[in-house]
């Protein structure tokens, strides 16, 4: 399946969840993972997250089952990217 996970979390917090999802996911941008996971590693991870979650942290998780179902599409500084790999890299 493929995974975005998007959090806002306490500033003191975002090296915590930063390191976490990093061992799951590929970095985006600031507080923005995706990637490709299997059933039993995204279980993995929901289950490491819900360990050190807090009354303050807020994530958000969008999935899809085929990667292929879904576009991202990465903006910065005026230049469009799109994402049409597995490995997460984009292309001009």
């Amino acid at each position: 399946m493929f995974v975005v996970v998007f959090y806002d979390v306490p500033a003191k917090r975002t090296e915590l969840y930063r390191k976490l999802l990093s061992k799951y996911l590929n970095w985006m941008q600031n507080s923005v993972f995706s990637g490709d996971l299997t059933e039993t590693l995204y279980k993995k991870m929901r289950f490491e997250i819900n360990r050190v979650l807090e009354d303050d942290d807020k994530l958000a998780f969008v999935s899809t089952k085929n990667r292929h179902n879904i576009a991202v599409e990465l903006l910065e500084q005026g230049i469009s990217k799109e994402d049409d790999s597995h490995q997460g890299s984009c292309v001009v």
